[in-house]
């Protein structure tokens, strides 16, 4: 299976898998007032650090020591403590989050809610003009300063600015010591960014590159088309990637002007993982102390409306890539632990599945086990604020995408029917799959801040397999009706020659 589809599918899988139902509590975040503090007292916290140190070599003081001897002197204890999410909110609104897994180096991110679905026809493409722009100049760092600073911590490789449907992130790993110093720097992008003329236009050589990028990703552009068919000319619908066309009006006035809409600190969450609440509180807190954040403007946040529809692009490939879905509930519904039940039913498989794979979910026996030229193929869900999309993405040989077609359509609308063992075994492989997503610092970074900045409240893993575990075999039949009652999505790219036209797609569901 394509690697870009298993990213898109483990966070999509995650998204749904920790997010809780309507029925969870509300998170109570601890209010954190700013403070007048002595400049000097705070920079003397700060760990030491120099800018542009080239440091010299010297001789390697453990030189033939072997790993049977220790080399710390004063080993320090350990301090065991459960990882526990914490949360506080700054006086202007902005929300912190945490879990300390004692882990050595620190994720963290700043999401925002914003992106592709508050954009519109006068500036289509804007939220991805936002993250080109992130990590460059601001009113404290330049961009030299800034690239400088993360290559000096180590982060150069594993910081970045990506846009989505419903946020932009502002990412950053950094050695956990060195926090203190990232999290200005972070908070710099959102607060006082420069956007230089020149700046920007060396950045627009990135929307070409952009597009390249996503048509040669056949997994991301049917994650494009399968949304825009799904959500036809409107806010979920609309791309995550800027187009050539969006150049001519991409200057500082186009993204000042939508960061002045949408980047308030209430619309704001800082998440970390691996780090002291405490500190990261401490941080964030001072890094807006003095400043004049952008005010909370009131914005149109027009519903997603789900339409249905089919999208095709030929591609470069001889391989045919297909997805095929239906309208699924949003983050806040208690159904989505059905959904999760039914997508784990589904399952999925691949020409070179391997044993504990999923052999034997309905994917892989009534597709990939009954057409050799089947590559791979795998049911996903991805939900959002206030809708969703729930189907099953596929990778046939061009010349057989039909009948590859024709079976995922037969094996969805199965789901209508499921035994007790089938339920009991997929209820306990997701158990499984969420308490290990655990184990997964980006996906559980992305998880909890999603949660957050959307409904304002936190479903964990284990809360989440309760859920799972009250589903019963009539719900399952009544949710998966539900989803099927929805005019299809269909989306081909590539070799899409044999892909049958959208009405046999929709007879083939109805029948």
């Amino acid at each position: 299976m394509m690697r870009a589809h298993r990213s898109v599918a483990r966070l999509a899988s995650v998204r749904c898998a920790a997010t809780q139902a309507s029925s969870m509590p509300a998170v109570k975040f601890t209010p954190v007032k700013f403070q007048k503090e002595d400049v000097e007292k705070v920079m003397a916290e700060l760990p030491e650090f120099n800018f542009y140190e080239i440091k010299e070599g010297s001789p390697n003081p453990y030189k033939e020591v072997t790993l049977d001897r220790s080399i710390l002197l004063d080993a320090p204890s350990p301090v065991l403590s459960a990882p526990k999410i914490e949360t506080s909110q700054l006086e202007n609104g902005l929300k912190v989050v945490s879990i300390d897994k004692q882990g050595l180096t620190a994720r963290l991110g700043l999401m925002v809610n914003a992106g592709s679905r508050f954009e519109n026809s006068s500036n289509f493409g804007v939220s991805d003009m936002v993250s080109m722009m992130g990590y460059t100049s601001t009113a404290h760092l330049s961009h030299l300063r800034t690239v400088k600073t993360l290559e000096q911590l180590g982060s150069n490789a594993s910081s970045s600015c990506k846009a989505g449907r419903e946020d932009i992130t502002y990412n950053v790993d950094v050695l956990r010591e060195f926090v203190p110093l990232v999290v200005p720097l972070m908070v710099g992008n959102v607060l006082f960014p420069r956007l230089l003329p020149w700046e920007v236009k060396t950045a627009q050589k990135k929307v070409k590159e952009g597009a390249a990028a996503l048509a040669a990703d056949p997994a991301a552009m049917v994650s494009e088309l399968v949304h825009k068919a799904a959500f036809c000319n409107n806010t979920l619908g609309f791309s995550t990637t800027a187009s050539e066309r969006s150049i001519s009006y991409f200057t500082p006035e186009t993204v000042r002007s939508y960061m002045l809409d949408h980047f308030a600190p209430e619309r704001m969450v800082m998440v970390g993982v691996n780090v002291s609440h405490e500190e990261l509180t401490k941080w964030v807190s001072r890094s807006f102390a003095d400043y004049n954040a952008i005010p909370l403007k009131k914005r149109e946040e027009p519903k997603a409306v789900y339409t249905g529809g089919d999208m095709r692009a030929e591609g470069n490939t001889d391989l045919c890539h297909v997805a095929i879905g239906f309208e699924s509930v949003p983050f806040s519904q208690k159904e989505l632990a059905t959904v999760g039940v039914l997508k784990t039913i589904l399952g999925g498989g691949s020409a070179t599945s391997s044993i504990g794979s999923g052999l034997s979910s309905r994917l892989a026996t009534q597709v990939v086990k009954q057409n050799p030229y089947v590559e791979s193929v795998s049911a996903f869900n991805t939900s959002y604020s206030d809708s969703g999309i729930f189907g099953v993405y596929g990778v046939a040989q061009g010349n057989k995408a039909g009948e590859m077609c024709m079976s995922i359509a037969k094996s969805l609308k199965s789901l209508t029917s499921v035994s007790k063992d089938e339920l009991s075994k997929a209820k306990a492989m997701l158990k499984g799959q969420l308490l290990r997503s655990l184990d997964d610092d980006a996906a559980l970074l992305q998880d909890i801040g999603s949660q957050i900045m959307v409904s304002g409240t936190y479903g964990s893993p284990a809360d989440f397999a309760k859920l799972v575990d009250g589903v019963s075999e009539a719900e399952v039949a009544s949710v998966a009706k539900k989803l099927l009652s929805s005019r299809p999505s269909v989306a081909a790219y590539g070799n899409t020659c044999t892909v049958p036209h959208y009405a046999e797609m929709e007879a083939a569901m109805k029948a």
